[in-house]
Order: C-alpha cells, then structure tokens, then sequence
C-alpha cells in the first residue's frame, strides 16, 4: 500500500534537505493546526511531502512503463505533467478537507451565538454561558468538538486567554476570531454591551450560512449532472452505433 512507501518519500526530503520553510509550508502548518493538535504538526508537515513524493515517483515509474511499451516521446511529457499532478493532489485534498471544515463550522456558529445570546439574556454570565452550551450539545462536528476541548482547558488550568487562542486556531475564520476576541474581552471586562455586539455577529453570521446553504445546494446539483451527462452519451452512442455499423457494412 502507500503507507508502506512512506519511508520512501522521507529518505528523498532528507537526502536533499528540504529545510519546511517555504510559503507553502506556513500554509500547510497553519491548515494542519486545524486537523491536528500542535505537538503533531511537524510531523504530519513531513507526512504529507512525503505522500507527495511517493505519487511523484509512482508517476514516473508509470511514465518509463508507458514509454518503454510505445517508445513515443510525447508520453515523456503527459507522464511528466501527469507525475507533477499526481504529487500535487496530496496538498488538493487536503485544502478541500480544509474548505469543508470551514463550510461545516460556519453552519454551526449561528446556532452557538443565538445560544449565547439566549443565555446571556436569560441574565447568564457569558463564560457561564459558553460552558453550559458545550456541555450540552453533544454534536462532534469540528467547531463543538474545538468549544469543548477549549472549555476543558478553561476548567483544568488554562487562561482564558489560552482557550480562546486554541479555538479561534482550530476553528480559523474571520468570523471565529470575532467572535473569540468579543467572548474574551467580556470575560474579562464583563458589560452589558456584549449583548447587542453578539447579535450584531449573529446576523452575520446567519447570511453567511444561508451563502454557505446556497453554495452546497450548487455544488450538489453539479455534482448530479454529471452522472446524467454520461447516461446521456451512453444512451447516444447506444443509439448511434447500430447506425454506425450498418453504414460501415
């Protein structure tokens, strides 16, 4: 399997000292902090090159099979540009991992601030809040699954400050990160204010999930075409090549 070729792709970033500090390489630990806790970046950073390499060399290896068999040097190039993609789906999917990560936690966050704003105006302390939402919803969606580890830390020895950092970086958006700022500086300043500032978030955040609604139901309609496209060149081509071979006889 690909996992077994693993050590493949680390002898080759080794032996030609791939130093992990380009642009690319912020991307990918910034996206990987999402997926993995921080002890594991580096780690999973090395993992997913050498994924990489290891679709690169399957790709030339490919390449030199298809060459030796026809001897067409146009193969050279296909293979080659075929090997690049190859290598470069590794750092694909793991952006569309990413983007459904996101698209999921920006279904969740008008929900968790239309709590908060129950709460809140129930006469809850906002921290108080925070904690009683997490505890209640067992949901193990990405952005609960982040609220509840951060109020884990929040209970056992964190600053509140650390919990919200380690949120805002789990679960990293704009909105996520308005949000944390808002939630941290109201516990520790307190206010009435936030109140309305919550509900300011809130209506933002509720157009942004009927975008995102929107988006999945254009995605899912493509997605439908095209299997109906291809039973629509099978159903030509049945029909179209009787046709074909009474013309050829």
């Amino acid at each position: 399997s690909l996992k077994n070729m693993l050590p493949l792709g680390f002898a080759f970033m080794d032996l030609i000292h791939y130093p992990y500090s380009s642009p690319l390489d912020r991307k990918l630990r910034n996206q990987l902090k999402e997926l993995y806790e921080k002890e594991y970046v580096e780690f999973y950073l090395r993992v997913r090159w050498a994924m990489a390499v290891v679709n690169v060399i399957i790709g030339l290896l490919f390449t030199m099979l298809l060459y030796l068999t026809s001897e067409d040097a146009l193969l050279i190039g296909v293979g080659l540009g075929l090997s690049a993609l190859m290598g470069y789906v590794v750092f694909y999917k793991m952006s569309k991992e990413i983007e459904e990560r996101h698209r999921g936690i920006t279904l969740d966050l008008p929900d968790f601030t239309n709590k908060l704003l129950i709460l809140s105006g129930a006469g809850l302390g906002l921290k108080a809040a925070i904690v009683k939402v997490s505890k209640e919803i067992d949901k193990s969606t990405p952005f609960y699954s982040a609220l509840r580890h951060a109020v884990y830390l929040m209970e056992n020895g964190s600053t509140d400050e650390e919990a919200m950092d380690y949120l805002a970086m789990k679960c990293n958006l704009l909105a996520v990160r308005r949000l944390c700022s808002l939630m941290l500086q109201n516990i520790r300043r307190g206010g009435a204010d936030v109140f309305f500032a919550l509900r300011e978030i809130g209506n933002e955040l509720w157009n942004a999930r009927k975008a995102a609604t929107k988006q999945m139901a254009a995605e899912a309609e493509t997605k439908m075409m095209f299997p109906m496209m291809l039973m629509f060149v099978a159903v030509i081509l049945m029909v179209a090549m009787p046709a074909v071979m009474a013309m050829g006889m």
